[in-house]
């Protein structure tokens, strides 16, 4: 595992480009430079994509860069001979859901998006349990 962010040292970052790692840790900001440097090899067999918190950022600028960035990284993959990677948007309070899988989902007409709502709100069961009749 690895991250790259504003703040990797230029040794970690070149680093990275000489052994990937299994797992990178990045930022909007630096999946855009490292898909415009020659370090965007090593992105070439991606097969997942987590976007965290993803409802901060779909309808920003930040989110429109980040949705650019991440149909620029299936552009790269597909050149590659290798399918498209998935694309799994977590976020604890995203609403409406159909809004953000539609951002996530990104411009590919054909690409089919499920949702997995687990922000569901179980039934509450209370009652009030009295050892004895009289609690004076």
């Amino acid at each position: 595992m690895a991250s790259r962010t504003g703040a990797t040292p230029a040794a970690a970052r070149r680093a990275l480009t000489r052994d990937p790692p299994e797992i990178l840790v990045t930022t909007p900001e630096s999946l855009y430079l490292l898909l415009t440097s020659a370090a965007r090899d090593v992105l070439r067999g991606v097969e997942h994509v987590i976007v965290d918190e993803v409802r901060a950022r779909a309808g920003t600028k930040r989110g429109a860069h980040l949705g650019l960035s991440l149909e620029r990284l299936d552009a790269l993959v597909e050149a590659s001979g290798n399918r498209a990677p998935q694309r799994i948007g977590l976020s604890a309070t995203q609403r409406p859901l159909s809004a953000i899988a539609a951002y996530l989902g990104g411009a590919g007409e054909d690409r089919r998006v499920t949702v997995a709502d687990a922000g569901t709100r179980k039934a509450l069961d209370l009652r009030v349990v009295v050892p004895v009749e009289d609690m004076s």
